[in-house]
């Protein structure tokens, strides 16, 4: 494990439920081959940084999540006691970071395929460039759902709008936020005390930081990848069933 990589910090959100699910299951429990989706993103996680910076968000069913997580390793636990949005439920996380943490990455639990070289290549961007913030993008063809990346005329990411905001010309934008997150732990804390929720959920979203980091002058990047199916999150039944078809054809791969 790369040294520098000592001090960044792992955020899992995973307090949600999953209403699409049509289940009372907490989202993250769901299973993929018979393994819940949070053991998959830890492992990713814990690919990058050791099992004692990884910090899970817990909400819903929140002593069922711990436990599948504890099966994992001696990962660390935030609690989110309402479900008021991923950037209430950073600051959720705020004060169980570890002390020596630089930079965090800031995740969703229900990114089965996401890799540690994924995450590895978003950390050493976001500190080649000593960016502020850097989020992983991706392209597709039907963004309906995702928050949509803005630029302004250079090609600098702008802001993140998400669909129930966006306007006509906004949605017609491809590039998504993929929902995976690198930020300086001091730009972090600063940052998300000045995040309102002004928005159609009335949350408190951690897309705004990229608002609150271009307001003060802050540098924001971006990494794009090209494989959606590696950061798009399991938001409903039939994306749970795709999972578990594309995970059975990988392993049938492996040992063919």
């Amino acid at each position: 494990m790369d040294t520098e990589r000592s001090y960044v910090s792992v955020v899992i959100l995973a307090a949600g439920l999953g209403t699409r699910m049509r289940s009372d299951k907490a989202k993250v429990l769901h299973e993929i081959c018979g393994r819940p989706m949070i053991r998959y993103v830890l492992a990713a996680a814990s690919g990058v940084v050791a099992d004692e910076k990884i910090v899970v968000v817990v909400g819903c069913q929140a002593d069922a999540v711990r436990m599948e997580a504890l099966k994992h390793g001696k990962v660390l636990f935030a609690y989110q006691d309402k479900q008021l949005g991923t950037g209430h439920a950073a600051q959720c996380a705020l004060g169980r970071l570890p002390a020596d943490a630089r930079d965090v990455v800031i995740m969703c639990g229900d990114v089965p395929f996401i890799t540690p070289q994924t995450i590895a290549n978003l950390v050493d961007s976001h500190r080649e460039f000593d960016n502020d913030v850097t989020l992983l993008s991706v392209v597709l063809d039907n963004p309906t759902g995702y928050g949509r990346i803005v630029t302004d005329a250079s090609g600098n990411v702008a802001r993140i709008v998400e669909e129930a905001d966006a306007s006509r010309d906004e949605k017609s934008i491809n590039t998504v936020n993929a929902g995976t997150y690198c930020i300086k732990k001091s730009f972090l804390e600063c940052a998300l005390g000045g995040i309102a929720p002004d928005n159609a959920q009335n949350e408190i979203y951690l897309t705004d930081i990229v608002k609150v980091a271009n307001t003060n002058a802050r540098r924001v990047g971006m990494v794009a990848i090209k494989d959606a199916d590696e950061v798009i999150g399991i938001n409903s039944v039939s994306d749970l069933a795709r999972a578990e078809q594309s995970m059975r054809d990988a392993h049938l791969g492996k040992t063919s």
